[in-house]
């Protein structure tokens, strides 16, 4: 495909690029740059290659205007131009160089292939929990580890300010997602899917939250984003990502592992030891 992008021939060669209908080539030539100057200056992708996918429509189910995922060999980079209208330009270049971190850092199958924690794995025997509920937990978990592991790393390569509009679009409330709140209010699982989502969602900003010349905003973004839920809530989600995240090492998948005990104790035991008590089983 001929692009008019300042991309460099090293780096094309290692990005394969597919269009899916009507793609804007403006658009294809934007996310090119960003993702070189990501690789430019943090590195190339785990495998050295990476596959970007740029479509016209957003399949069903994404919520998100860009996506990575490596769990077919090759890291593949997903971009969505219905998502992207109306975004700032600092938010999509923010967004689409996300995803080109997560090619360096999680660019492998073993990434997206995680074995369930043993904490999870005893409350699926104690509490009868549906496989699928505790898929969609560790899915949770293990992209709050990975999403604050690619923020201290972008961090370090010195990309703020496309990273500062990204977590605070993230961070900004949106009336579906209190309208999702509510619905989910019903359901002890439903709420803590809900709140493991959210945590997932902090994690990206807690890194720049540390930042001595931000650090003030992104954490009132922070406040802002669990300013809805019941305070009890807002308590395990503080103690999760103020106390825990930030204690994080290099391993990933120990991280996992500790975001996963966290979660089961402060919010899978205390929701569903009562239910248990109440129901019947699930």
């Amino acid at each position: 495909m001929e692009t008019s992008s300042r991309v460099n021939e090293g780096v094309k060669r290692i990005i394969k690029i597919e269009k899916f209908g009507q793609v804007d080539q403006a658009l294809i030539d934007k996310v090119l740059d960003v993702m070189a100057e990501t690789y430019e200056r943090l590195g190339p992708p785990m495998t050295f290659s990476v596959s970007l996918r740029i479509f016209e429509k957003s399949i069903e189910g994404v919520s998100f205007f860009a996506s990575h995922d490596a769990s077919q060999e090759r890291p593949t980079i997903n971009v969505y131009a219905d998502k992207i209208l109306g975004l700032s330009g600092d938010v999509i270049v923010g967004g689409i160089r996300r995803q080109a971190a997560h090619s360096i850092l999680h660019g492998s199958p073993e990434f997206y292939r995680i074995k369930l924690p043993s904490e999870l794995r005893r409350a699926m025997v104690e509490y009868g929990l549906p496989e699928a509920f505790a898929t969609k937990i560790l899915y949770g978990v293990s992209m709050a580890a990975k999403e604050y592991a690619v923020t201290k790393f972008l961090i370090s390569g010195d990309f703020i300010e496309d990273q500062l509009a990204y977590i605070k679009y993230l961070l900004e409330p949106v009336p579906e997602e209190l309208v999702s709140w509510e619905i989910a209010r019903a359901s002890p699982f439903e709420r803590i899917a809900y709140v493991v989502m959210t945590i997932r969602d902090m994690s990206c900003a807690l890194p720049l939250a540390k930042d001595e010349r931000f650090g003030g905003e992104i954490k009132a973004y922070m406040e802002k984003k669990i300013e809805h839920l019941p305070s009890n809530y807002k308590a395990k989600v503080r103690r999760i990502v103020n106390d825990l995240i930030p204690s994080f090492g290099s391993d990933l998948f120990r991280n996992i592992e500790l975001l996963a005990n966290a979660v089961v104790k402060e919010l899978i035991d205390e929701e569903l030891a009562f239910y248990k008590k109440t129901q019947q089983p699930v």
